[in-house]
């Protein structure tokens, strides 16, 4: 009898929390499929129910291709290294750093290539069944009354996209940075960017202002393919009507720019050429480029955050990767000189005990050491990316190999003027350069100008920031905290690039997305 009215009791509290459960539930707006507004008791609208206000679903973005997770947090930021050039430019402080992903390695020959090609190609989207995109090399087709029209994917002449269209040398790494008249470097000019041999080895002779196209590129490109795997109801009804119309009769639907159908329309379906896909592609970046129009797709979460360079802050936070030096959990044992622990540039531990850790000039005219040792790793030049070991967030080629480009304007006396929440130094505010000796230019950045022949440093808002030692620097310039600086339009062939880009409301501790990463790996 007893265990009767205890299993009584049992069902009664289970059937009561089920029910303060549910009512929690429909108060937090979660119990039922339409859902109810904790705000005004107001059910939210649906597909089928038109009145009311509709919330969209949170999403779970995917990663981002080929990156790799940064967990935020507090850090010391600055050189740990002695300042061996007195330039006192970046003193230790304490800040704080968001989550944010970034690349698991440079950006390499064959990425950059990919870029170039997609300057002048569409790229392949899930259209609908209907639509069809002749093979204009099918020899098949070639035989019929209405052939498809020839499409060469060369790269050649300008670029195809509508705001931003490029020369073909303007987007190309510039191979000249190879030559010298006292080096026999000059085979690389021809042979370390086109030459399959160096397809995985870090882009160089690219300058900050075109690894900003190749940002966008990398955005506009992906969004593009996380847009076409969207069901139409999914969609913005304003992009919908702008590039897509539906067959009244078949119900389904066809590629159109302004509502009108694109190619020819039969009884068959929609036949497109290339020609004709690749204008379709290039009005909807641009469409989506917009201001208002990409508020849209953010909105139902749908839309990655934008591709671009670390800022120094991210950059730094990530070679040092501190995540291993933590102790009693607030505190940190020690700081690193370089992405790894030690003071020393060789591996102390295992059965690669003594191999460098890094690709770095290691003294005077010595950059791989003596043939047949050991320790000789052949890399007199830069490297393919992935060789060496990972720092602790899983992050290759910190150190080495090439320095990276950043998004901060230089200063020398930054550190004293950043936030210490996500600090970063957009342009000159608070250090003009007219500091500099920039003062009496019409155009700011046209030696042309300076016709007097005024002092002038190097320093004004087209110094761009770079990080991390290369191939041809000392060990001193691999310590995270060193700091120099170019002209944006400068190229040379010891900096390279990686991407980095927001978290959006992420908790994700898993810094591996694995070698070069998966493309819209899951978490």
């Amino acid at each position: 009898m007893i265990m009767k009215n205890s299993k009584r009791i049992h069902n009664s509290i289970l059937l009561l929390s089920l029910m303060v459960y549910a009512s929690s539930c429909s108060l937090l707006g979660t119990g039922n499929k339409g859902g109810v507004s904790a705000t005004t008791g107001a059910e939210y609208a649906t597909n089928k129910n038109i009145f009311g206000y509709q919330p969209y679903d949170d999403q779970q973005l995917p990663n981002p291709p080929g990156m790799v997770f940064v967990q935020g947090g507090r850090t010391v930021l600055g050189s740990f290294e002695q300042d061996l050039y007195g330039s006192r430019d970046n003193i230790e402080r304490t800040v704080t750093v968001n989550s944010f992903f970034m690349d698991e390695t440079e950006i390499t020959n064959s990425q950059w290539k990919e870029y170039v090609f997609f300057q002048y190609n569409p790229q392949k989207l899930r259209l609908p069944k209907s639509v069809q995109v002749p093979d204009p090399n099918d020899p098949d087709l070639q035989t019929g009354n209405n052939p498809p029209p020839s499409w060469d994917p060369t790269p050649q002449g300008k670029t195809h996209s509508k705001s931003n269209s490029k020369d073909l040398e303007d987007i190309l790494p510039d191979d000249n940075v190879w030559a010298s008249d006292f080096s026999f470097n000059d085979g690389y000019t021809e042979n370390y960017y086109s030459n399959p041999g160096f397809n995985n080895y870090p882009v160089v002779g690219v300058s900050w202002r075109q690894i900003a196209d190749f940002s966008k590129w990398r955005t506009d490109f992906v969004n593009l393919q996380l847009i076409f795997q969207m069901d139409y109801e999914e969609l913005p009804p304003v992009f919908v009507d702008e590039f897509f119309v539906q067959d009244d009769q078949t119900g389904d639907y066809q590629l159109a720019l302004g509502g009108v159908p694109i190619g020819e329309v039969s009884a068959e379906g929609q036949i497109i050429q290339i020609g004709e896909l690749d204008d379709y592609q290039q009005e909807i970046v641009e469409f989506m480029n917009q201001t208002e129009n990409r508020k849209q797709f953010i909105e139902r979460g749908i839309y990655l955050p934008s591709f671009r360079l670390p800022n120094e802050a991210e950059w730094e936070y990530a070679a040092k990767a501190t995540i291993g030096t933590v102790y009693l959990d607030e505190n940190e044992e020690y700081g690193r000189i370089y992405p790894w622990d030690g003071r020393g540039t060789r591996n102390p531990y295992g059965k690669k005990r003594g191999a460098q850790l890094a690709n770095f000039k290691r003294g005077r005219g010595d950059y791989a050491g003596i043939a047949g040792n050991v320790n000789n790793d052949g890399a007199v030049i830069p490297e393919a990316v992935g060789l060496r070991e990972p720092n602790d967030f899983n992050l290759f080629n910190m150190a080495g190999n090439v320095s990276e480009w950043v998004f901060d304007t230089y200063r020398p006396l930054s550190f004293g003027d950043f936030d210490d929440l996500n600090p970063v130094r957009k342009d000159g505010t608070n250090d003009s350069e007219e500091n500099y000796g920039w003062t009496t230019l019409n155009q700011k950045d046209s030696i042309s100008s300076n016709t007097m022949g005024e002092y002038r440093s190097l320093i004004n808002d087209r110094a761009k920031v770079y990080k991390g030692g290369s191939w041809k620097d000392i060990a001193y310039w691999m310590a995270p905290g060193t700091r120099r600086y170019l002209d944006m339009d400068r190229a040379t062939n010891t900096i390279g690039f990686r991407n980095a880009m927001i978290s959006i409301g992420t908790q994700q501790l898993d810094q591996s997305n694995g070698l070069l990463g998966k493309v819209f790996g899951g978490r």
